[in-house]
């Protein structure tokens, strides 16, 4: 449609750059974490994706002559949700045979997954996400096989335009401690013989080199970077720091400058990994980063669970954003990502689910309902995250790192039209008290199935909770007889070969137990 007019109830969004709904120009990062904007029998009004205007339903009614109107007051109006980081497995790792673990543990034991169809699988937890209100997306690539890295990326990067999505994409890196975070040969010498041939196989079938990698994204670039849709962005990825060399990542900010373009890495995401800086270089990861000048406004650092005061002081001033995957930290036994006091020392944090949701569908809205509970620390005068900050994170903050930073995350005049329209029928019934703040009811109750339409661009993607573009139904089915045939020869001996070779990794952490000290948040009694 040319133009449409959607009304709700309640509009609610992060605050403008000036403070309101209707201002224009970007707010940027961390900009929307103290307040929102609430309006009630409200509108926006969008012509050719663009939104046009924002404000009271009966100014707008009488002002324009929409083509199309929707919604009303049996809906509330949120930006489309921005997912700032995810890895595309629409078939979670548990539904693969990959049972939750110790994230280095469940790491290894993915080595045995089976093969899947990256467009089918793409086009699928896209479709999940629209129907949690997600429209955007920050996707990491796993590093396939060498030979068919290109036509992988190429069906990912099909799924998510078949449907409509946006994506930041980008495809991870590591030339270095892959096996365990120390030496690759050093590791291998200790194993039998022939285990130490099949891991090293193994690991050859991604082989790149570094110049490899950095022709693989600058042809990426090229392709995708700026698509006719409007719809995807091609970011770095150096895998994280453990995983590659310091003249890797020297390279990695380089190229960014150069294509003027974001980096996308993991970071501190478990104990071990703090631990590897400190044995490496004698601080933190951060810490190293800082002094490589790798610190910067267009980093964005997925999951940051174990970080120091010292640290958050660094990515602040640094102007870095964090992606934080609360579901992801506890499913893989990472713990509670110190989220309030990086919102209090200015760190521009948002939001993810890095393919792991606490419910296996990637729906953001119960991730933001996660998020909402977990930052409520003991005690009257404790740190609490609100919900305005909340919604910042999933919207106006996850979008700064995406390369749509001040396109969309905010409904204002200008901004691209994303947008979801929640139903309320069902946060209301029985009763809902009409004087609750509508945000606290929205985190407090909704889940996707309360999600009736998603715009992307002025478009409806979602409709009545039915996909306007494909029908999930026959993706779910061939996926369901894809994954469902035997599994190859080579798969199984893969696995065969990570479960031999379980106790020698895990005898590696237990002889590197990571170093204590004094946890942000204290959620149980002392002994």
């Amino acid at each position: 449609m040319a133009s449409s007019l959607i009304r709700g109830k309640h509009l609610l969004s992060p605050a403008g750059s000036d403070g309101s709904a209707g201002s224009t120009g970007s707010a940027g990062p961390n900009a929307a974490n103290g307040a929102a904007t609430v309006l009630y029998d409200a509108a926006v009004y969008q012509v050719d994706g663009v939104i046009r205007d924002v404000g009271p339903y009966a100014t707008l009614k009488a002002q324009y002559q929409p083509d199309a109107e929707l919604g009303g007051l049996d809906y509330a109006i949120l930006p489309g949700l921005v997912n700032s980081h995810h890895h595309g497995r629409g078939v979670s790792t548990l539904q693969m045979g990959t049972c939750d673990d110790c994230l280095e543990l469940w790491i290894l034991a993915g080595w045995g997954r089976r093969p899947y169809d990256y467009y089918l699988m793409t086009l699928y937890t896209a479709l999940n996400m629209l129907e949690s209100g997600t429209t955007t997306v920050m996707y990491n690539h796993p590093q396939t096989a060498a030979a068919t890295l290109k036509e992988d990326v190429d069906a990912v990067l099909r799924g998510f335009l078949d449907a409509g999505m946006r994506v930041a994409f980008s495809s991870y890196f590591r030339n270095q401690n892959r096996v365990v975070y120390g030496d690759d040969r050093e590791f291998l010498s200790g194993l039998p013989a022939d285990l130490a041939t099949g891991v090293g196989r193994y690991l050859a079938v991604s082989d790149m080199t570094d110049d490899d990698y950095f022709a693989f994204f600058a042809e990426t670039y090229r392709q995708y970077h700026n698509h006719p849709s409007g719809k995807i962005r091609v970011l770095l990825s150096p895998s994280n720091v453990q995983w590659n060399s310091d003249d890797f990542l020297l390279r990695a900010k380089e190229q960014a400058a150069r294509y003027q373009t974001g980096i996308h890495i993991h970071l501190v995401e478990s104990s071990y990994q703090k631990d590897y800086g400190l044995r490496a270089w004698g601080k933190t990861p951060v810490e190293h980063l800082q002094d490589l000048e790798f610190l910067g406004p267009e980093l964005s650092c997925a999951h940051a669970v174990w970080l120091t005061d010292r640290d958050i002081e660094l990515l602040a001033g640094a102007g870095a954003t964090v992606c934080h995957n609360a579901s992801s930290n506890l499913r893989l036994k990472n713990g509670i990502a110190p989220v309030n006091p990086m919102l209090a020392g200015g760190v521009n944090v948002a939001m993810g689910t890095d393919s792991t949701a606490i419910n296996d569908d990637d729906d953001l809205l119960q991730e933001m309902r996660l998020v909402s509970k977990l930052h409520r620390q003991p005690g009257i005068d404790a740190p609490a995250i609100t919900a305005a900050q909340v919604l910042a994170l999933a919207t106006a903050n996850a979008a700064a790192p995406t390369g749509f930073a001040g396109e969309i995350g905010v409904l204002e005049p200008g901004r691209r039209a994303d947008l979801v329209l929640l139903r309320l029928d069902g946060l209301e019934y029985p009763y809902l008290e009409p004087d609750l703040p509508p945000l606290e009811a929205i985190l407090g109750r909704a889940k996707a199935r309360d999600v009736a339409t998603v715009i992307v661009d002025g478009e409806i993607l979602l409709q009545d909770g039915a996909h306007r573009q494909v029908n999930k139904a026959d993706v779910g089915r061939e996926l369901r007889e894809q994954l469902s045939r035997p599994l190859e020869p080579e798969t199984l001996e893969t696995r065969r070969m990570a479960q031999r070779l379980a106790p020698y990794v895990q005898q590696f952490y237990r002889s590197h137990p990571p170093a204590g000290g004094a946890p942000h948040y204290v959620f149980n009694s002392r002994t």
